[in-house]
């Protein structure tokens, strides 16, 4: 994969948002200075073919639209490196997060991607999963497992992997983000503007604060 970094790229991206773009008009205004489809373990480096498991939240391209434009590119969402991947011909350049437009919206599932700088260790790209002054996020992140050796001759060892976890969900306000809490009870605390509301819908609903159709029902009370 080939890491890019060009302010010419920005300047096509914000061009785009009442234009119709194309894989070749980000590509031409891009510059790449290495590749990157490896892991350095601290002993060696490790090619991703030579892990179990992939890095990517889809097994392969999926076409999305960029911002709000009409214009639909192949991308692919790298969820170990918190990154975003396009495919031109048989090139594949890494979007530079400063420099990404701010939203994909994949075309099948339509998922929207985002970027969103939390200034904590979850910076980065979430997907949206409603929108307005309380927006609904999810994190997805994939961890890298290094290969643990067999102990002996009756015990095998267990080779390297890219497991996703299980995924992370944040509320994002006007004044900020907060981590959706394990603890239902605790979530009016969280909102004091909305506490009886809270109060009053958690009484009369059974929520489930992983479960992503019931978030989606609170989110839908903290827009009201």
């Amino acid at each position: 994969m080939k890491s890019i970094f060009s302010l010419a790229f920005l300047s096509v991206m914000l061009f785009a948002e009442a234009q119709q773009i194309s894989v070749s008009d980000v590509a031409r205004n891009i510059k790449f200075n290495k590749t990157i489809n490896e892991i350095n373990n601290g002993k060696q480096k490790i090619s991703y073919s030579d892990i179990q498991g992939v890095p990517y939240y889809t097994k392969g391209f999926v076409n999305a639209r960029v911002g709000d434009t009409s214009s639909w590119v192949p991308i692919r969402y790298n969820s170990f490196l918190d990154t975003i991947e396009i495919l031109d011909k048989l090139e594949v350049y890494e979007i530079p997060k400063e420099q990404s437009y701010p939203k994909f919206t994949l075309e099948k599932t339509n998922e929207k991607l985002v970027l969103l700088n939390t200034g904590d260790q979850y910076a980065g790209y979430f997907f949206e999963l409603s929108d307005g002054k309380y927006r609904i996020l999810r994190k997805v992140i994939t961890k890298f497992y290094d290969a643990v050796p067999a102990p002996n001759s009756l015990i095998s060892g267990t080779p390297a992997r890219f497991e996703m976890e299980r995924p992370i969900y944040f509320i994002k306000t006007e004044n900020g983000i907060v981590r959706v809490p394990k603890n239902i009870k605790e979530l009016p605390a969280m909102f004091p503007e909305k506490k009886d509301e809270l109060n009053n819908f958690l009484k009369s609903n059974k929520i489930k604060l992983n479960s992503e159709e019931d978030l989606l029902k609170l989110g839908v009370l903290l827009n009201q």
